[in-house]
């Protein structure tokens, strides 16, 4: 652990104004003739290796009308299994060797991971490398898949907190598939049945190499991993496509508000939405929003001291999404449960929070509170980020969705040291203001 240590020592011995780097240890970036990306750390975790294959292909790439939903669908049907291996005869191989397996999406991104022995890593490349390029289902299989999906979109439905994302997503967006979850519409997921022919367009578009990339994590060598994942993958050949462009959104010039109401007793959410702007680290705007949020709304915020843990009228709060960062222009997102107390202090709640993005516009925050703030970012993610080969995995496989060089991670952090107080009242008199609001209550029936 001596590299992590090391990293430690770092964050409170190095002047926060000299940003030293957050990727300290080994690591190296390999691209392959056919735009497969390769990322390759050094990790001290002896014999065992975490592995991501993230698809830069999430719910924003669904802009076909009634196709919504496709990139989790894939998630689904990815692990039915190719020409040469059976879905089940892939999931056994997997059990036999130990290795861990899953798969989430997002609205940038599907991610594929694991973590596996050192000594199995050939056998599970060769398994990944055969089911992306080759992969293969009928139309039983996917009939099959589609009912699982619909059932899990029900069981989604039934909770509070997707019901809202659901409306807030609709409320903020016009015409952007950020629009929409990454469940897809159910009018659409009951079509799931009759889409065999449909899907494969969508799989050919964003499962090719240049759109794809391979992160190893842990115990590995860089001449050995890189020449089984060239030998693995080097043959599957990127195809031509033809671009699909994303409707971008019109600037929102006026707030814009809903309600969810449920047939069911339900704590009362209140959700605020803030159109931002695209990840990015040639600018600071990244980073002044995660470092307002830490801010604002952290659980050592005034706000969650205030309304939470003192008069109680809150008693949950959550920043999104989660993560924070989008590939075009999006939102920012507050949702707070209001307590049995607090339902009657509704209006007080939704004036602390519009105080909050107040103080932030005209306000400097104090040099000695921002450098806190900036200590307090850096430690999270140097004990979080770093905590397990997973963890590190899953960040570099989402930071380099946006940017394709690992080197993302340090500018992130190079961006966060170089915001000042005027930065951060810029930011949110911008950005942070009541033309570009969402905000979405949820209801459910009172108990009598």
């Amino acid at each position: 652990m001596n590299s992590i240590l090391f990293c430690l020592i770092l964050l409170f011995t190095q002047s926060s104004l000299a940003a030293p780097p957050v990727l300290t240890l080994p690591h190296q970036s390999v691209k392959l003739p056919n735009g497969l990306r390769i990322y390759l750390v050094k990790y001290p975790s002896p014999g065992t290796i975490a592995y991501q294959l993230p698809v830069r292909a999430g719910s924003r790439n669904e802009v076909e009308k009634g196709k919504t939903g496709f990139a989790h669908f894939f998630e689904h049907l990815m692990f039915r299994g190719t020409k040469t291996m059976s879905g089940k005869q892939f999931g056994d191989l997997y059990a036999k060797l130990g290795a861990e397996n899953n798969a989430w999406t997002w609205y940038d991104l599907t991610n594929y991971h694991g973590t596996v022995a050192t000594r199995y890593l050939p056998k599970i490349m060769a398994a990944e490398a055969d089911r992306f390029a080759n992969l293969y289902f009928d139309e039983k299989a996917l009939r099959d898949e589609a009912g699982a999906v619909l059932g899990e979109y029900n069981k989604d439905v039934a909770q509070p907190e997707f019901l809202l994302e659901e409306k807030l997503l609709a409320t903020a967006f016009n015409v952007h598939p950020y629009g929409h979850t990454t469940m897809g519409y159910k009018e659409d997921i009951l079509q799931f049945t009759e889409r065999y022919n449909d899907v494969w367009p969508f799989f050919r578009r964003h499962y090719r190499p240049s759109n794809i990339s391979v992160v190893l994590v842990g115990d590995v060598d860089f001449r050995r991993e890189t020449r089984l994942l060239k030998t693995k993958f080097g043959r599957w050949k990127d195809t031509e496509i033809d671009k699909m462009e994303v409707p971008q959104e019109a600037l929102q010039t006026s707030a814009r508000s809903a309600t969810v109401k449920l047939n069911k007793p339900a704590q009362t959410r209140i959700a605020v939405a803030i159109k931002v702007p695209a990840f990015s680290t040639k600018n600071t705007d990244a980073a002044a929003r995660e470092l307002l949020s830490e801010l604002g709304f952290s659980i050592i915020s005034d706000f969650q001291k205030n309304y939470r843990f003192q008069k109680k009228w809150i008693d949950a709060v959550h920043i999104g999404p989660t993560p924070m960062h989008m590939r075009d222009p999006g939102i920012w997102s507050l949702t707070v449960r209001l307590s049995d107390i607090g339902e009657q202090h509704r209006q007080e709640i939704s004036e602390a929070i519009e105080n909050v993005f107040q103080q932030w516009r005209n306000n400097d925050v104090a040099p000695e509170r921002l450098i806190q703030l900036k200590k307090r970012f850096r430690n999270a993610a140097v004990t979080g980020w770093f905590e397990s080969p997973e963890a590190l995995a899953s960040k570099i496989a989402w930071f380099t969705g946006f940017e394709s060089d690992i080197a993302v991670i340090d500018r992130h952090f190079e961006r966060v040291e170089e915001v000042t107080p005027a930065i951060l009242k810029e930011f949110a008199g911008k950005y942070f203001i009541e033309s570009g609001k969402t905000t979405v209550i949820l209801e459910g029936e009172k108990n009598t």
